[in-house]
């Protein structure tokens, strides 16, 4: 009886669809966490270029600003 059961075809099919399901699910694991490192990653590089381009952009203004200092105490 134990045997009929283990070896009937709807037994192996539901065991194949199992496994689809299961390799799938995986699949979709490993899939979400690479997005989500991917997207962390991203943020992280996003944000070292904003703040060398605002050191940048602070660098030119204080330039400026102490040529405009030494244009009025020049006059």
């Amino acid at each position: 009886m134990l045997m009929e059961k283990l070896m009937s075809k709807r037994g192996q099919v539901s065991m194949e669809i199992g496994i689809l399901v299961a390799a799938a699910i995986a699949v979709a694991a490993i899939a979400a966490y690479f997005y989500v490192v991917n997207i962390q990653q991203s943020a992280s590089r996003a944000g070292n270029a904003s703040n060398a381009t605002i050191q940048e952009l602070q660098g030119v203004a204080i330039d400026y600003a102490q040529r405009m200092r030494n244009l009025t105490n020049s006059t």
